[in-house]
């Protein structure tokens, strides 16, 4: 579809567009837009943007739709289990071990998050392997498994 849009077309559409339309509002119907084809409606419901709501962060009393990093959404996520809609979930919860159970779920809901439709797992999990060398995270040798390293903060249930 975008490959048909030409310069000439585009520019003069351009003066009628919202900074807060979205790609189908510009360009047609969501058929080129097509969902996960083993999504459930639970899931679907939780992938919505902004489907974390409006709370108080546990630690920075900013709202955690506010929170820019990687390992505090993640964080806010484990937190929330009504709303993270089984895609993480705590392994131990006094060593800060947790476990990513719909990979391609978390990675949909952090691309809706920061606005990149093309966010993957693989890209995701690089982002988590980064915290590694900050001490935000910590190694465990199980696939989809992590850990709260000693600069993570805003976990312990006695430091809430």
């Amino acid at each position: 579809m975008l490959d048909s849009v030409t310069h000439s077309t585009f520019l003069p559409n351009t003066s009628f567009c919202d900074p807060l339309m979205s790609w189908t509002d510009l360009f047609g119907t969501e058929e080129y837009y097509p969902g996960f084809e083993h999504q459930t409606a639970a899931d679907s419901s939780c992938l919505k943007a902004g489907s974390i709501k409006n709370q108080e962060s546990h630690n920075h009393g900013r709202s955690s739709l506010q929170s820019s990093h990687l390992w505090e959404f993640v964080r806010d996520l484990l937190l929330s289990p009504e709303e993270n809609c089984g895609i993480l979930e705590w392994e131990d919860r006094e060593q800060g071990i947790f476990r990513v159970v719909k990979s391609e779920a978390l990675a949909k809901m952090w691309g809706q998050r920061k606005k990149n439709d093309r966010m993957t797992y693989e890209k995701l999990s690089r982002a988590l392997r980064y915290y590694y060398k900050t001490g935000i995270l910590e190694r465990v040798d199980r696939r989809l498994v992590y850990k709260f390293g000693k600069n993570a903060h805003g976990w312990q249930e006695d430091k809430l």
